[in-house]
């Protein structure tokens, strides 16, 4: 159990849950973006579990033990406690645990949490219009600093700032390329930014059940699909007791302009978002979902998603995750949307074997606009917020529908396979393959990261979109620094017929595949 404890706790030190005291008088734990994995809070308000949860906690906040399930699995329990006990935090020391097991004392509030480190990146992409013959590799490098600090006053104020500096700098990159489907594109300006990318106040106990937040905050859903990144929201929250929790919130990616280097446009969208999620089943998390997003200047039309899923951990070996969502609403044309999608899968490890391998099977869909019928748009659309990172069995999060394609779910079918491996202590490797259909004909995929065009011409056109391998390395305490690590995750997508190109003429055409794309992403963690 201390390892799940540790996964959850972990969390905590980079400010993503919190701890609170319940009218009982035990110590739960607190999602401030539903990050955390689902049910391994629990045990900690258990009286039984009280004194594990406490120690594991103290050693998920003074360490840097990765953030994987099997971590400490094979080390007894026993021994983590002993190493850990006494330890000595900014405010307070906690005590050896008293004769008879009781729990060590623990504040009701943490006047102050700290966080700084670095996720710095390198981003190599090879040839993203799948043509050798056309120069528009992009190579950027970009060192980046952060640090947040939360401060508690009182038991019903709290109060967060996340401050974070990055600069790109480009080793090569095109500042004007011609993109197959005949326009120019101007590369974007290497940023230099001194970002404020969190700052809110939050009002609480006081107004239980209720919590209202107001400013800048970070948002991340389980998957990553809905949302991963930073809003300028009002927002209430319902809490009226463990199990069930809701969010209602309204905002703007940017409505006010947080970059103190640069004057960046505002944004235009209004964003609804309400997300209810209830963990009263042991392991497991039930969520619903519905996210408005009203583009002012009728760009992106006014899409409305629906969504319900369900995410867990059904026994210490498995876990899986099925999100069901429908999209209504107008399109940018104001045609009536009325897409829908599904995105499921499982990972099965076998623990007791040699590099605990794991094994992941996932299949996603995401409807496309039928050409037949010019009154509906049945075309899926995500919100535009998440970035579609999730981790499967190691601890690097990975591009779950493919590093070099990297497509919005939309007009997709989308099969995926992957084997997970623990080859030494703190190295962790995923191997995953995906296979890719479209669902409708189409010339283009929607927000993909590839800027080939799909079945150029009208002769032979296909809905195989290829095929991809995607390689993930984790390392975590590299060089023995504890809280340093390194992800490398490398991307082959292999163009299926529907990249084919016509290098001929209409009256004798002559096809040619398309060339293989590449992409290659390392970050540095600490």
């Amino acid at each position: 159990m201390l390892a799940n404890c540790v996964w959850c706790f972990r969390t905590l030190r980079q400010g993503r849950c919190r701890i609170e005291v319940d009218s009982e008088g035990d110590y739960v734990i607190s999602s401030t973006n539903r990050q955390p994995e689902i049910g391994f809070c629990a045990a900690i308000g258990k009286p039984a579990s009280r004194s594990i949860g406490a120690v594991a906690l103290l050693v998920a906040m003074v360490s840097g033990f990765p953030a994987g399930a099997d971590e400490n699995r094979q080390r007894p329990l026993q021994s983590v406690a002993e190493e850990a006990l006494p330890v000595v935090l900014a405010q307070f020391q906690i005590p050896s645990q008293t004769p008879g097991g009781k729990a060590p004392a623990l504040p009701k509030r943490l006047t102050y949490q700290y966080n700084y480190g670095t996720e710095s990146e390198i981003n190599y992409r090879m040839d993203p219009d799948l043509n050798k013959g056309v120069k528009d590799d992009v190579f950027v490098v970009t060192p980046e600093l952060e640090g947040f600090i939360t401060y508690r006053p009182t038991d019903w104020l709290e109060v967060t700032v996340e401050i974070e500096v990055l600069r790109d700098i480009s080793i090569s990159r095109q500042k004007l390329t011609t993109l197959p489907n005949g326009d120019l594109e101007r590369a974007p300006a290497d940023r230099f930014e001194l970002l404020i990318d969190q700052a809110h106040v939050t009002l609480k106990g006081v107004t239980d059940p209720f919590e209202f937040t107001v400013g800048r905050r970070n948002f991340e859903d389980d998957l990553h699909t809905l949302y991963d990144t930073s809003i300028d929201v009002a927002m209430v929250t319902f809490k009226p007791g463990r199990a069930l929790r809701v969010e209602a919130s309204v905002g703007r990616e940017n409505f006010i302009d947080w970059d103190l280097l640069n004057s960046n446009p505002k944004d235009r969208n209004d964003t609804y978002m309400l997300y209810s999620e209830y963990r009263g089943i042991e392991n497991i998390k039930l969520a619903g979902y519905a996210v408005y997003r009203d583009d002012n200047l009728h760009q992106e039309g006014q899409p409305f998603l629906l969504g319900a899923r369900s995410i867990g951990y059904p026994t210490e070996r498995t876990n899986y995750w099925i999100d069901l969502a429908h999209v209504r609403g107008e399109d940018e044309e104001g045609r009536k949307l009325r897409g829908y999608a599904v995105n499921l899968g499982g990972t099965y490890r076998f623990a007791d074997l040699p590099f605990n391998p794991s094994f992941t099977l996932g299949y996603a869909f995401g409807s496309g606009d039928d050409p037949g019928d010019s009154s509906t748009n049945n075309e899926f659309r995500q919100t535009g917020l998440g970035s579609n990172e999730m981790r499967f069995s190691g601890v690097s999060e990975l591009k779950i529908y493919g590093e070099v394609l990297d497509p919005e779910l939309s007009n997709l079918h989308i099969f995926t396979a992957g084997l997970g491996f623990r080859p030494a202590e703190d190295v962790y490797l995923d191997l995953v393959y995906h296979h890719y259909e479209l669902d409708q004909f189409a010339d283009e995929l929607r927000n993909s990261a590839i800027t080939a065009q799909l079945n150029p011409n009208a002769i032979n056109p296909s809905k195989n979109v290829g095929d991809a391998l995607d390689v993930v390395l984790g390392f975590r305490n590299v060089f023995g620094v504890r809280g340093l690590g390194v992800d490398v995750r490398v991307g082959w997508l292999f163009p299926g017929r529907a990249f084919r190109r016509n290098v001929g003429n209409e009256d004798e055409p002559a096809f040619r595949d398309a060339d293989l794309g590449f992409s290659l992403v390392a970050k540095a963690l600490f």
